[in-house]
């Protein structure tokens, strides 16, 4: 499957974040349930985990971390 292309990220207070796809989808995920693993533990911190970019279509952190597009586009949920 070929999955659009992500090209904007928006966050809020509960760790949400806010996608924006290339084919004109708005989609929303719930980053929290992340946090569980130690390699996400530091976003926990809303300042670092509003800092987040779109970098060729990927999320990613200044603090080094990135989350796959695939499994982000298939589990958030149209808004």
């Amino acid at each position: 499957m070929k999955y659009p292309k992500l090209i904007s990220v928006s966050t809020d207070k509960n760790f949400f974040l806010f996608l924006k796809y290339d084919n004109g989808e708005n989609k929303k995920y719930d980053f929290s349930p992340n946090f569980a693993h130690p390699f996400y533990k530091p976003l926990e911190n809303q300042q670092l985990f509003s800092q987040v970019s779109v970098i060729d279509g990927e999320l990613e952190w200044k603090t080094g971390q990135d989350f796959c597009p695939f499994t982000l586009y298939e589990n958030s949920i149209s808004y």
